[in-house]
């Protein structure tokens, strides 16, 4: 009988850090985990279906602008208020929830083949309620969040090749709910090779328990309307 993998969710913003504590985590464990997350499978996706604002990444021409046929389909960054800078938000039409849904889900039949999983995603409200339906089933699933000021995720952006200032503050804004986590980590006070030593330690030591009663609370979560606003 194959025995069930654990899960590890790391939830934090964009810039926070989120993929580099899964590698150092990945490095550090004492048993072999898949490190993964959202980053793998957008690629996946046609750029043909995706709508972003020149107002928010002008430099990436590439982009159809929201508003296509297409793009109402798969994901859409749109400007909703004008300023320095813009206040964009990210939506996903039925594809492109179709894809992330499908990604969850993924994950859970990962686990379920024995796979350890070290998964890092912006898991806003949304998110997180259906990585809760998909993962529900799932025994060992540890929710772990990533702490860092604002100031701090703002000239990562700043800095950062394809980020745009202003996505790590709208991001935060719909991560307040429900804000529970079973262990969190402070990206911008300690080095990522400390936070994955702080979040190995609390694992080797306690059992979940925040997403199990996330899951019990969320775990028959749906979408059926239509943009879903994912942040």
């Amino acid at each position: 009988m194959i025995q069930e993998g654990t899960i590890i969710l790391i939830n934090g913003t964009s810039c926070s850090g989120k993929t580099t504590l899964a590698r150092e985590i990945q490095g550090a464990a004492r048993k072999p985990y898949i490190a993964t997350g959202h980053d793998d499978f957008l690629p996946m996706f046609p750029g043909s279906y995706v709508g972003i604002d020149k107002k928010v990444q002008p430099e990436i021409a590439q982009w159809p602008e929201p508003g296509s046929a297409r793009s109402s389909l798969g994901y859409e960054v749109r400007v909703t208020q004008e300023g320095e800078p813009p206040e964009f938000h990210f939506y996903a039409g039925p594809a492109g929830w179709r894809m992330l849904a499908g990604m969850h889900r993924a994950f859970a039949t990962m686990a379920r083949e024995g796979n350890n999983l070290v998964i890092a995603d912006v898991m806003t409200e949304v998110l997180l309620y259906d990585y809760c339906a998909a993962l529900k089933d799932i025994q060992t699933v540890y929710l772990i969040g990533i702490n860092c000021p604002l100031d701090v995720l703002e000239h990562r952006e700043a800095t950062h090749a394809n980020r745009t200032v202003g996505g790590a503050r709208m991001q935060l804004a719909k991560m307040r709910r429900p804000g529970e986590y079973d262990f969190t980590v402070d990206s911008g006070r300690d080095t990522p090779g400390e936070c994955a030593r702080q979040v190995l330690a609390y694992i080797a030591d306690n059992p979940p328990a925040a997403f199990p009663s996330l899951a019990e609370r969320y775990g028959d979560f749906k979408v059926d309307q239509f943009p879903v606003a994912l942040w």
